[in-house]
């Protein structure tokens, strides 16, 4: 069976406003990609309700669970550092989101849909740029969030006043960050699947996230005084697991012996 690609269709209404947009760069690769995975999803009708759920909620839920998984690893085992690292990346991965409207705005990509208006979707159409993904930002945020704060536990756990617990805080961070990748690639995959994005859109959004969280890492040292601050306070138990309280002491009091108060 032969498979024709569908055609842009260019509307008179937008004609002046296609004028200043275009498929990016590579438009050759990001059309054949994405005209190739929309057939592809045309035969596969059994997977779009899981399809549709994964692109559009299901999957950044399961890359949120993931982080709140590896932050309560981190606060449980007390490392004050680790928890610090985490957080700023994750505010980092916010502020990404925010950098993704700047940048989208610049690029003025239109949505796949708005070109090949015969393409499957099977979500609703939104009416922004699809350049560069929201959803890929997140997750570039997220997968690097949680490797950064494995490479922060390592630090903590080589330092003479680390504990011992620790030291299983890093390969498990590791495993969430391993888990993080696997689903969101394939939360990447379900973006151009349900036909929301070029291959291009999703990239560039990993890359900013990821991108954005680096550059939010410099302010660590801020971050680490200002959580040093913190600890003195009730709000410590955000960063770490609360100090167990020392148990009362059960030893009696030493007794006094009869001969050592009796008179000389």
């Amino acid at each position: 069976m032969t498979i024709t690609p569908l055609a842009p269709v260019i509307g008179p209404a937008s004609t002046a406003f296609l004028a200043v947009t275009k498929v990016l760069w590579p438009k050759g690769l990001n059309t054949s990609i994405y005209l190739d995975l929309n057939n592809f999803s045309r035969h596969t009708a059994w997977a779009h309700g899981f399809m549709h759920a994964y692109a559009l909620w299901l999957g950044l839920v399961v890359l949120a669970a993931l982080f709140v998984i590896g932050y309560g690893a981190i606060w449980w085992r007390r490392a004050l550092r680790p928890a610090v690292v985490m957080a700023l990346s994750g505010a980092g991965t916010v502020a990404a989101l925010g950098i993704n409207q700047i940048v989208g705005h610049a690029a003025a990509e239109l949505r796949p849909y708005d070109t090949y208006t015969h393409a499957l979707v099977l979500v609703a159409k939104a009416h922004d740029y699809a350049f560069p993904s929201d959803h890929a930002v997140v997750t570039g945020g997220l997968i690097t969030s949680v490797f950064l704060a494995a490479r922060a536990a390592h630090v903590y756990r080589n330092r003479a006043r680390a504990r011992t617990g620790t030291q299983r805080t890093v390969p498990f961070l590791v495993g969430v960050g391993i888990c993080s990748i696997v689903f969101g690639l394939f939360l990447c995959f379900a973006r151009i699947y349900v036909g929301a994005h070029y291959p291009g859109d999703v990239v560039a959004g990993l890359l900013l996230g990821a991108a954005t969280v680096l550059a939010f890492s410099v302010l660590r040292p801020l971050v680490y005084w200002l959580a040093d601050l913190v600890t003195t306070t009730p709000l410590r138990f955000v960063l770490s697991r609360p100090e167990p309280r020392a148990a009362p002491s059960t030893v009696p009091p030493a007794s006094i012996s009869v001969q050592d108060v009796s008179p000389k």
